[in-house]
This record gives structure tokens, C-alpha cells and sequence, in this order.
């Protein structure tokens, strides 16, 4: 029971830091131009529903895809660190992240009346990386309590998505730029943090495992 708290702070945070949802606003009200306050605000409640169903099935379905193509634990964990450690790079140099979403995809959604799916849910915000991330914390959870643990750190991520994507207008206007970009880097240090200690597991974890 004592390590189910602490598994579950790690798994918000790091959910919290790959979502990247207040960083992702000014994108969301960059597509949504002509949408009034009561559509995104619709916009973000399909988001954040769509974001809990595409990481809670990964979790519930990460170690059948393991078995499925014959990948060790160790190496996902390893190689997801290395795809998170590429994006939390990026988030330090501020740098736009083409791991969740491309320009193309970008311009799509400009022409959707409903980007809540594709390209905001997915991939914006539940991308690569988020994915990678869930697959690589659900093998972490080996006890139903810290399975529970990384469901509820999922949950409250999505009704984070929802509030502050329907104050994205608000959140845009108070941080401005600078403060985005602050935030998006400080957010990126921790992740980079998180990825590393993801790769140094499954390297420990290998040759304790074949010696």
C-alpha cells in the first residue's frame, strides 16, 4: 500500500508533462479561430473523454502487445525513455513537437468543424510519447492497487485536459508567450528526468536479469 501513493504521483506527473496540455492551448485555439466559447468548450469535454479511452486501453492492453510481438519489458522501457527523452529535448529548447502532431495535421484540423478527435485527442495530446509513456508505467504497475493508481493518474489527467482547455482563451491571455514557453521548458526538465530514470531501469533491470 505504501508504494501506490508515491507510483501514483510519478504516473500523473509524468502524464501531466508528456500531455503537455497547457502548452497544447495556444494550438487548440490556433484551429479553432471561429468556434464560440460553448464549442470549445464541447471541443474540450470530447478531448478529454478521448484522451482517457486511448491511454486507459493501452495500460489495460500493454503487456497483451508485449506478449503479442515478443518485446521484453526492459526493452520498451529503454526504448520509450528514448522517445520521451527526444521530446522532453524538445520541450526544453521550445522547440514545436512533430512526434505528436505535424503541420499537415495542423492544417486538417483547421478545416474540421470538430477537432476534438483528430487532430486534439489524438495526436496532440495522447500522441507517441503519451502512449509510450502509459505502456512503459503499466508495466510498473504489477499489483491491481498500482494498476488502479496509474488508471486514476490517467483519469485525473483527462479532467485536467477538460478544464483547461475550456479556459484555454484565459490561460493564453495570463501566461502569454513567455510564460508558455517557461513553463513548457520547466516541464520538459522533468520529463527528461522521468525518461532518464525510465532507460536506466530497464538497463539495470536487463543485466540483473542475465547475469
Amino acid at each position: 500500500m505504501s508504494s501506490i501513493f508515491p507510483f501514483f504521483v510519478t504516473a500523473f506527473v509524468s502524464l501531466f508533462a508528456i500531455v503537455d496540455v497547457i502548452g497544447n492551448t495556444p494550438m487548440f485555439l490556433s484551429i479553432t479561430p471561429h468556434n464560440t466559447h460553448a464549442e470549445r468548450v464541447q471541443m474540450a469535454k470530447k478531448a478529454a473523454v478521448g484522451v482517457f479511452v486511448i491511454l486507459a486501453v493501452f495500460a489495460l492492453l500493454g503487456n497483451q502487445i508485449f506478449e503479442f510481438f515478443g518485446i521484453t519489458i526492459d526493452a520498451f522501457r529503454i526504448a520509450g525513455g528514448i522517445i520521451l527523452l527526444k521530446i522532453a529535448l524538445d520541450m526544453v529548447e521550445a522547440k514545436s513537437l512533430r512526434t505528436r502532431h505535424t503541420p499537415e495535421e495542423n492544417r486538417e484540423g483547421l478545416a474540421r468543424e470538430d477537432v476534438a478527435i483528430i487532430p486534439l485527442a489524438t495526436p496532440m495530446l495522447s500522441g507517441p510519447g503519451a502512449i509510450s509513456t502509459v505502456i512503459v508505467l503499466t508495466t510498473q504497475a504489477t499489483s491491481a492497487g498500482l494498476m488502479g493508481a496509474l488508471m486514476a493518474a490517467i483519469g485525473l489527467n483527462a479532467v485536467l485536459v477538460y478544464l483547461i482547455l475550456r479556459s484555454s482563451a484565459r490561460i493564453v491571455a495570463v501566461f502569454k508567450e513567455i510564460g508558455m514557453r517557461i513553463l513548457t521548458r520547466t516541464l520538459g526538465i522533468i520529463l527528461a528526468s522521468i525518461a532518464t530514470q525510465f532507460i536506466l531501469t530497464g538497463i539495470q533491470h536487463y543485466f540483473s536479469g542475465n547475469r
